[in-house]
């Protein structure tokens, strides 16, 4: 199953010292994939629907803010998948959204910006029920080699892109989220329904 990079983030990140440059404009487009599409998604701030997008993928726009999106999608016979969209970029930050945090890892170069929410967000939707045992562990094996590879990178681009003074806590966030998300990738796994035979 393919995940498609994005520039987001959802598990929403630390701010990293000396990237942030300011964006014109007071709203932007935000453009919802799913993994399948066909989705019904719904952006909400401060507890008000902002957006939704029926079926997916489509755009929207949205009026930038210091607050995060919540985003929330559903689809017949796949699991609800929530996530959420942060206001503001760092040099890693998290891209495509699995049920609630367990997403690929990207870099978003230098050009992140406050109050600009990701262009793109992908969302990955988990069977309500797998076949087999295999079919399951197939698709959990998918999302962790996503990972891996976004994983290295996101790596690469930190390298190439921090400052002195910013590389080893950027390179150690990442560590840290990605230990995270492998985590939540074997807590789904287990907890995955497989159909009984």
């Amino acid at each position: 199953m393919r995940t498609i990079p994005c520039c987001l983030v959802l598990s929403l990140a630390l701010l990293a010292s000396g990237c942030a440059t300011l964006i014109k404009g007071t709203s932007q487009t935000v453009t919802v994939n799913t993994d399948p599409a066909g989705a019904l998604c719904t952006f909400t701030r401060d507890a008000r629907t902002v957006a939704v997008v029926n079926p997916t993928p489509g755009s929207v726009p949205v009026e930038k803010a210091n607050e995060s999106i919540a985003i929330s999608c559903r689809k017949q016979g796949f699991q609800d998948a929530e996530g959420s969209l942060a206001s503001e970029f760092q040099p890693m930050t998290f891209g495509n959204i699995l049920l609630g945090g367990i997403v690929g890892v990207v870099v978003d170069a230098a050009s992140g910006a406050m109050n600009q929410y990701p262009e793109t967000v992908t969302i990955t939707l988990v069977p309500a029920e797998f076949a087999t045992i295999a079919d399951r562990d197939a698709f959990f094996d998918r999302m962790r080699a996503s990972l891996e590879q976004e994983v290295g990178e996101a790596t690469e681009r930190i390298n190439r892109m921090c400052t002195p003074t910013n590389c080893a806590s950027q390179l150690a966030a990442a560590r840290t989220a990605t230990a995270q998300k492998l985590v939540e990738i074997e807590k789904r796994r287990g907890s995955a329904k497989v159909a009984a035979n």
